[in-house]
Order: C-alpha cells, then structure tokens, then sequence
C-alpha cells in the first residue's frame, strides 16, 4: 500500500486556513465585478454548443485472453458498445476524432518504467509465459497486443481530453479497453494496465489546460489506483460510488471506505462513497448525487470533470449486482453539463453484460450530444445503506466543505463506522475461471428487460426549442412610471435577436387564449368584467388600459400554443415571452401586476387535453405564486414547488400561506411545496442548496410528464424590488438542474423580474440552456444559516409525503477514526 495513505492524522488548521483563504478570495473577487455583474452573462451570450467527440480504434478487440475465451474482459464489450452507437446514428452526429498512441515520456508521468518496459516486451513471451506473468498480478492477462492496445486506449482518452479542453468540442467520450482506473504506479491490476483518465488528467494539469479537474468514477469497483495517483492533490477532487461491502468486494481495500479522504495538500479532495450491499437502483444513486457528488462539485467548481464510466453497476452486471438502468448515466452527465464551462470528457471503464453496457455508453453518448435523458423509475424508497453511508460522509467531509458545514452538529449524533472485514488478496492470483458465469434464464430475463427499456427510450423526442412572443403584448402599459411595462418585454426579446437566439428557435403561433381554458381557472364573473371593461381592480399595482385585454388575452395564448407545440407537436422544449405575468392572479381577481394565472390555466389545459397526468410547477420568482397554489392546494395532478422571499409574511403577498406549513389539502397534501426565505439579499449559494436538497430530491420523486417553469427573475441582482443577488447564470444552473425531468419537456413562462437588463440577460440565458450551450460557471461560498433553517423546516413538513428528504441524521463531530482503527489493528 502507498506510504501517502498512513498519513491518516493532519491537523484541520490547514484545511481551515484554506476554507478562509477561499472566503477571502470569493470576497475579493465579488467586489472587483461589482461594476459589471453582468460580465459572465456577456460572455456566456457569445458562446454556443460546440460538437460532442468520439475517439475509439477498432485495434482495441486485439487485446484478448488466449487462454480464456469466455473472459470478462473480451473484445465483444467494444464491439456492442460501436454496434449499438451505430445503430442509433450516434456517431454520424459526433467529430470522430484521431489520437497519437500515448508516449511512453507522457506515460512516465503516472507509472514507472519498470511497468512500461515489461508490457512493452510482453509480445515476445510464449503463450504459457504470459499466462505465468499473469499470475503475479490481480485480474488480468496478456496478449502480443495488449500493450498496443493500452497505449491506443490512453492515446484516445487524451484526445478527448485535449480536445475539450481546447475548446475544440464541448465534450466527448473515448470507447476504449482495456480500461484502467486499477493501474497502478508499478502494478498491473483489474484488466487495466495504464490509468487512462489518470495521465489525461495529468497531462491537462501540466500544460494548463485545466486548474481543477472533478474525476467522477462510476464503476462498480473502486479505483483505487486513481485514488492513489492524486491523494494528495487538491487540484484533482475524485470522487467514486463503488461496490464495497465492508471491504469483502473486490478490490478488497481498506483504502476505499469513506475515511480516506486524501492527504496534505489533498485532504478532503478524496470522496468515496461505498456501497454496503447490493441490488442498488437509480434513486439510491441520485441520493447519492443530490446529498453528496452536487453540493461538493459546485463548490469545487472544476475547469473540466472526467468520468470513468463504468458501466458494471448497469443491471444485469453479474459482477456489480447493481440495478442501475442504463437512462440513470444520462440523467448524471446532465446533470452536471452546468459545470466546468460543460467541458465534460467520458472514459470507458468496466462493463460486462453487453445489453447494458452497450445502451449505457448509448445514452451518455445522448446526453453529451444534449439529447433527452429517459424518464427514470424513482417510486422506490432509498436504501439504509445508502442512508447510513451518505450521513457517514457529511459528518467525515465536513471539515473540508463548506456546503456540510451547514448540517449542525450533537453530542448524540450518528456513529461513523469504519469496520473493515475485508482480505487483501496476494499472488500468486488465478487466471481461468475466476470469475462468475451468468445462467442462461438470467440472461434472458434481464436481456428482454433492457429490450424493454430501449422500446422506452425510443419514445423520447428529441425536437427543436420553440418559443412564443407576440408585439401586442408591448401594448399594455401605464402612463405613470409602473415597474411592470412593456421595456421589460422589448429588452427580452432584442438580446433574443441580438444574440441570434431567435435562429436557432421556432417560433409558433401566437393567438388570444379562448375564454373557456382561462375559464378553468377563473370564474365568470371575473373573466366578464375584464371583457366589458367593468373591472375595479381591488389593489393599486393593477393597471387597465384599452389595449390591456388585447395583451392580457395573448399572454395566455402564447403560452398555450407553446403548450400544443411541446405536448403534440415537433419541439421539445421552449421559452413564453409574455406580460403581464400571471401567478398572482386568483380566481376571482386581479393582482401583483397579474389578471390571468397563465401557468395554472396551462396547466389545467394540459390535464383537460390528457396531454400529460402529472404537471410540475417550479416557481422561483421572488414572489409567492399564491395564485398557482390556490389552483391545486388540494390537488395531486399537480406538485407545485415555490421558491420565495416570505420575511414572516412581511413581503408580497404579505399572506402566511406562503410559509413552509402551507402543503397543501386533502389529496393534494404534500403536492404543495413552500420554500420561504426570510432574510435580504439571498444568493446564488442559497439557491443552488435550495435545488439540490429540496428542490431535485421532490421533482425526481415525483418524476413528472412536463415541467413549466414560472420563471421569474426578481431574484436577480440588481433587482430593487427583490433586493436579492442571484445571477442571471445561476437562473440557467436552475433550469439545466431540471432539464433532465419529464423526458426533457420542459416550458418556461415569463413571470416577474423588474430591472430590465438582469431580466434580459436571465431569461436569455436560460433559453441558451434549453439549446444546449454551456453555462458560465458558479462561486458558491458558505449558506445562509437561515436558508438552511428553511431547508430544515420543510423537511420536517414534507419528509412524510417525500420519503427521499428523510434522510438527514443528526451528525456529531467525527474525531475518532484513527483510533477506531487502531483498535481494528489496521491503521
């Protein structure tokens, strides 16, 4: 074992240094773009998608065991994996790009040349030579090929790499074997014989290419070689969700349980997250990524994340037992396609039932080229392990993150266990049928269901962004100096144009809404008044004029017929331009600058045409939408989800049914999700917690059939009547967070948002994510202690409805493993 790993014991006084240098920096760096906090939209509005990269050589299936055909590791794993991207006509949509073989001075960087040498002369060894070499090494074997092969692999991965970060594709994926997170420094080990994704990692540190790199590794077997290559590096964060089993999986490890969190420089820059059983699904992973792989990650803020996409914790797998679906790896890459300017590189790891690791590597393939991820099967609970481990894992990387220094901390808090009952495995190893073989009916059944479920994925559509805007809605002004005025329509959609949104999106047709869908929502007397003028309006930030039901009426149209585009027709997703806006409105009047509640009318027009069952409402303008919660508080077809300023019912609309307790009546308990803030200028670091704690853990729960946004921007900076700072790029981080639902339906409709130019560039900017351009990225620093009392009420309020939010043990400080591994005699 690497000697870096005894170094168990480092004080926190340079941990803690480090976390107030940051502060200080973020301080900094927050007041020298106070001029112009508008400068990374600027950027952002100037940049578009580039093309997703493939590299892979049919050379590869080469490397094979000669002694053992029926080897995990065979060449039939390639060639799935090509056949069925060239089935699907992913590869005629990606730059197929060339490699140089790796050199041998490049992969010096990572192994010894010991270990280059004797893989490089392995071509004149016989074949019982190879086969005797073999057993002084874990799990694998040699053929004349294999080190063409493995230097055609880590030729590949770098190409990716390289590429990406020289902005010459905004992402890609290298289709290679052998694959080789278990490479050591100076050991052959599980298949792999060089790191693939450690020397490009390397290589992108030592040109510069990238400051910080997020190493996300997937597969279902620890990578402990990576782990050990940047253990005290806090340049590289890895991160690995690994089969674990107290240390009795392969590669049987002490070091891959949870307290291994790095050294030195790298202390807390080392995450594993073990698995303690098997049979692990996708809402025990995206526990998983909401609790732990997000809040670390957006605080890391990389240049450039690298998967090693293992695809053995697929179902199906006979060696993870995992039963992950292979639309879960899409959802993932979308996940965090908001990060790192969405330079994302992809390497293929592990993978050993074809069906699975073929649709896998298909549907990462999807979403790096921003197709719509698979809708995914969430209804299940999540496991206790999983539980356990993810608590486990705030209370030991705490010290080291501010977004788990949030949690508060017990004397009686929850015990970190550490226990290993694992054997390091010693030569000499075996190497002819040391693996388990899967039974026939196995095959079959779970064959017919990855069948099954690429029926599924066929459904989705994959069509273009629309949008609607209609010049009649600029009619509808007040001649005093009225915060809601047709300037704020007009500089939406002049960036629109300025920076050439309006040719990469459809725009559909607009029409005045028929009477009966607003009627759905508001009664006939109300709605008669609007159309023969007679309405007194009850508040004095309500205005009519005689073009204000022209303009009243085509609000709600455009969104409809935004609706009838997305529910029937070509597109996929798409933005409404529309005033004024409408979540305030309730039934029987008008108010907060709102006569007809536009999302809730498309909502009910939705259920009425059975264009969908389950509806989605994300609001987060910085108003309550009292009047979409009036509309189905006591409704289960729709989760409404508001994000607001509350202050104790002191900010509009100044009504208590704002507050976190409001979930919501009768079959619609818990289909009413509050999320009140109470104190001035929010930012983009309370937001984002708000989204990965609340927010994504619900929506995936519930996994809808459509997502409308009310995408209000008085949240954002500069806003004088929200007096929040939230930027227009954090606007896009939220809706890229919900691009993966409902099979990538997905409608924005404007709402609020006062000082024009934030409006523009947020609305803007979130339209860009709907195209699929990269996100600036995000300075996350420490949250409110308020937000998270906000986030701990509504847990407590809605946990019984949404099972994925009672999770959260108490924690208490975790000072004892050393010794708890002293007593275990393996420190």
């Amino acid at each position: 074992m690497d000697t870096r790993y005894k170094n168990k014991k480092e004080t926190l006084q340079q941990v803690k240094e480090r976390l107030k240098s940051n502060k200080d920096a973020a301080k900094s760096t927050s007041s020298a773009s106070i001029e112009n906090v508008y400068e990374n939209a600027e950027k952002a509005n100037g940049i578009i998608r580039k093309q997703t990269g493939v590299c892979f050589d049919d050379r590869m299936s080469l490397h094979e065991c000669e002694w053992d055909r029926n080897y995990p590791e065979n060449p039939q794993r390639y060639h799935a994996v090509i056949e069925r991207c060239t089935e699907l006509g992913l590869f005629d949509r990606c730059v197929r790009l060339g490699y140089d073989k790796l050199p041998k001075e490049k992969i010096l960087k990572k192994h010894t040349a010991d270990i280059y040498d004797k893989l490089e002369n392995m071509d004149k060894l016989s074949l019982s030579e190879l086969e005797e070499e073999a057993t002084k090494y874990d799990a694998v074997y040699f053929n004349k090929h294999t080190f063409e092969c493995a230097s055609i692999a880590a030729g590949c991965v770098l190409s990716i790499v390289e590429n990406v970060c020289r902005e010459q594709i905004q992402n890609g994926m290298a289709i290679v074997r052998p694959p080789g997170h278990h490479a050591m420094t100076n050991d052959y080990c599980g298949y792999c014989f060089f790191n693939n994704v450690a020397l490009a990692a390397q290589e992108a540190l030592d040109n510069k290419w990238a400051e910080k790199i997020l190493i996300v590794d997937y597969d279902v077997h620890h990578g402990q070689a990576t782990q050990q290559m940047f253990y005290e590096n806090d340049r590289v964060l890895y991160f690995s969700i690994h089969r674990y089993e107290n240390g009795t999986f392969w590669p049987n490890l002490r070091e891959s349980h949870l307290d291994y969190v790095g050294a030195g420089k790298g202390l807390g820059y080392n995450i594993n997250f073990p698995l303690n059983s098997i049979g692990m699904n996708d809402i025990d992973y995206l526990a998983i990524v909401f609790h732990i792989l997000l809040p670390v990650a957006y605080e890391f803020n990389p240049d450039l994340i690298i998967f090693s996409g293992g695809y053995d914790s697929a179902l199906g797998d006979e060696k993870g037992e995992m039963r992950i679906t292979p639309g879960f790896y899409g959802h993932l890459v979308t996940l965090l396609s908001g990060l790192a300017n969405g330079k994302l590189a992809v390497c293929m790891e592990g993978g050993y039932f074809t069906p699975s690791l073929a649709e896998g590597v298909a549907m990462t393939i999807k979403a790096l080229l921003d197709d719509a991820p698979a809708i995914l099967d969430t209804s299940q609970p999540v496991h206790p392990c999983i539980i356990d481990v993810i608590n486990s894992l705030k209370a030991t990387l705490r010290p080291y993150w501010k977004c788990f220094q949030a949690y508060k901390l017990y004397e009686d808090g929850h015990d970190v266990d550490v226990s290993y009952l694992g054997t390091p495995l010693v030569p000499p190893y075996e190497t002819r049928d040391c693996y388990l073989v899967k039974d026939d009916a196995s095959i079959k059944r779970d064959t017919d269901i990855i069948v099954k479920l690429r029926g599924d994925y066929n459904k989705i559509k994959n069509g273009s962004v629309c949008y609607a805007y209609d010049d009649i809605m600029l009619e509808h002004d007040s001649k005093s100096d009225h915060p809601e005025n047709s300037l704020r329509l007009k500089k939406i959609h002049e960036m629109f144009h300025d920076i050439k949104l309006n040719e990469r999106c459809v725009r559909v047709e607009s029409k005045a809404a028929d009477i009966e869908s607003i009627k759905l929502i508001h009664n006939d007397e109300y709605i008669n008044s609007l159309l023969d003028n007679t309405y007194e309006p009850k508040y004095t930030d309500i205005y009519f004029n005689s073009n204000s039901l022209n303009s009243i009426l085509t609000s709600t149209g455009c969104l409809l017929s935004l609706v009838d585009s997305i529910m029937l027709g070509p597109h996929r997703s798409g933005a409404a331009f529309i005033r004024p806006p409408g979540h305030h409105a309730l039934s029987d009047e008008a108010q907060g600058f709102c006569f007809i509640s536009n999302v809730a009318v498309a909502a009910k027009y939705i259920l009425k045409n059975n264009y969908a069952k389950k509806i989605l409402i994300v609001d987060f303008d910085i108003h309550h939408g009292n009047g979409t919660q009036s509309a189905f508080y006591d409704s289960d077809e729709v989760l409404y989800i508001s994000i607001h300023k509350y202050n104790y019912g002191q900010f509009f609309p100044f009504h208590k049914d704002a507050n976190y307790d409001k979930i919501g009546a009768g079959k619609g308990a818990g289909f009413n999700v509050n999320i009140p803030f109470n104190k001035n200028k929010m930012t983009d670091s309370d937001y984002i917690a708000v989204f990965h704690r609340l927010v994504l853990p619900i929506s995936y729960s519930y996994s809808p059939d459509v997502v409308i946004i009310s995408a209000g921007f008085d949240a954002g900076v500069r806003d004088t009547i929200g007096n929040y700072s939230v930027s227009p790029e954090a606007f896009g981080h939220f809706v890229q967070l919900l691009k993966p639902l409902a099979g990538g339906k997905l409608i924005l409709a404007l709402e609020g948002g006062y000082n024009v130019n934030t409006l523009a560039f947020s609305m803007n900017m979130c339209v860009k994510v709907l195209l699929g351009d990269p996100l600036p990225k995000l300075a996350i620093d420490e949250v409110n202690a308020s937000t998270t009392t906000t986030i701990e009420n509504v847990i407590t309020c809605q946990k019984a409805y949404w099972p994925i939010l009672d999770i959260d043990k108490k924690l208490k400080e975790v000072t004892d493993l050393t010794s708890q591994l002293e007593q275990l005699n393996l420190s």
